[in-house]
């Protein structure tokens, strides 16, 4: 929606046609994302009931096997390029930005060519023609026609501050679940702003910008979609920002850091918000923020296809830190108690927990391992610029194995009863125990 009037533009925005902070249509440049079409008064189609149960064989077929990372240029319009373009664009973010998923509307032509360059594709359906509320006939039809679409890797639904339309997102997700039950949804909020109603969407998202808008609220808003997922055994999914630190040096580690804490939470798919802050979408050339993103992903790559092996974390906890996420040093607490990092008070390990932390400052999502009665953690380090030299005490039998992002294998540990091993600045380690 656009007004030629600035007063116009600031009357439409005081009565509702589209929150502050967003751009509508394109989201080009936008300090968060843009539904667009998605704001404004709906069209209600008929709602399924709130309690419409989950089909549990069907939620886990259409999880998707793959650690999705999302290019993206806005939604609720159509802003990705046609044709050559596209092409263009498909050959820069897999061979260069090391992206596997790029997010717009359907069209034969882009999944033909997302096919050729095996891009999976996100459909947003808030793109005006098919979306989800305003042309649910429509939407309907698309998504049935998609059903068992190996090139689709979900359903963009939502991504915005729900304000009142909780009931609606949710009617959305029960919808597209009925229209297509072969492929994930992804819905999303602000924060953790409403974020119950999204409980049934496959991927839970939301977004903060934290290094931007308070890094504090890392934890509690990770905290607050995992627990969100547990309700029905979700994953969760993250918009996040491509310009949390200076280009070319501090931003690589905060982008990194907060892919691997959310995954440690549960993460499982991740949108870079937007692609024209990363990228010269004329050219097709990555600038120095883009550069950072395709190192973050290069980084996580090799975990592609062992992250979605990760169920759901049964507990999340962490260490005492003396370092906050900066490296800068934590004043010590009351009476000289140990410190946790914000909003991991309350997720200490137990004493009687059977992996015990000795040395190192992390944190720990405790998974069962590709649906198995095996045990995986995934240790995220808690510093953003310094390494963490790990001491693990395993207090029962069993193997560890720690994943080798060199060889992409595991690799057996020493069978003492204690694992040592060393997490880069903001990186992460995988183990699985036989």
């Amino acid at each position: 929606m656009r007004y030629k009037s600035p007063i116009f533009a600031l009357l439409a925005v005081c009565a509702g046609a589209y929150p502050i902070g967003t751009t509508a249509a394109k989201g080009i440049e936008a300090e968060e994302p843009s539904a667009a079409a998605g704001i404004v008064a709906e069209k209600e189609p008929p709602r399924p009931p709130a309690d419409e149960p989950i089909d549990k064989a069907m939620q886990t077929k259409r999880r998707p096997k793959i650690y999705f990372t999302v290019f993206n240029n806005g939604y609720g319009g159509d802003p990705m390029p046609q044709g050559e373009q596209f092409e263009k664009l498909l050959k820069a973010i897999t061979a260069e930005g090391h992206f596997n998923t790029v997010l717009c509307r359907y069209t034969a032509e882009r999944e033909a060519l997302c096919r050729k360059y095996k891009v999976m594709l996100l459909a947003d359906l808030l793109a005006s023609g098919c979306h989800v509320y305003q042309n649910p006939k429509e939407c309907e039809a698309l998504c049935q026609q998609l059903r068992n679409n190996p090139t689709i890797v979900a359903y963009h639904l939502w991504a915005d501050r729900l304000g009142k339309s909780g009931a609606g997102r949710a009617r959305d997700i029960n919808n597209v679940h009925r229209w297509d039950p072969t492929h994930a949804t992804y819905s999303g909020t602000y924060q953790s702003g409403g974020i119950g109603a999204l409980a049934k969407s496959d991927f839970i998202s939301y977004y903060d910008f934290a290094w931007k808008r308070g890094i504090h609220k890392n934890f509690p808003n990770l905290l607050a979609a995992w627990n969100t997922a547990r309700t029905h055994d979700n994953r969760l999914g993250r918009y996040v920002e491509t310009d949390g630190g200076r280009a070319g040096a501090g931003n690589y580690n905060r982008e990194l850091f907060i892919q691997n804490s959310s995954i440690a939470c549960g993460l499982r798919g991740v949108m870079w918000f937007i692609g024209s802050r990363i990228m010269n979408m004329n050219t097709g050339q990555f600038n120095e923020l883009g550069r950072d993103a395709a190192k973050v992903n290069a980084w996580i790559e090799p975990l592609w296809h062992e992250i979605p092996k990760l169920g759901l974390p049964d507990a999340i906890y962490a260490t005492p830190v003396t370092k906050d996420f900066n490296n800068n040093p934590v004043a010590p607490g009351a009476d000289g108690k140990p410190v946790m990092a914000p909003g991991l008070a309350g997720h200490e390990f137990p004493a009687d927990f059977w992996l015990k932390p000795v040395s190192g400052e992390f944190v720990m999502g405790i998974s069962k391992y590709d649906d198995t009665a095996a045990d995986a953690v995934y240790l995220a380090n808690l510093n953003a610029y310094a390494e963490q030299n790990v001491q693990l005490k395993l207090a029962r039998t069993g193997k560890p194995m720690l994943f080798d992002r060199e060889t992409r294998n595991f690799r057996a540990l020493p069978g003492d009863g204690v694992i040592s091993f060393t997490l880069e600045p903001a990186g992460a380690a995988l183990l699985r125990f036989q």
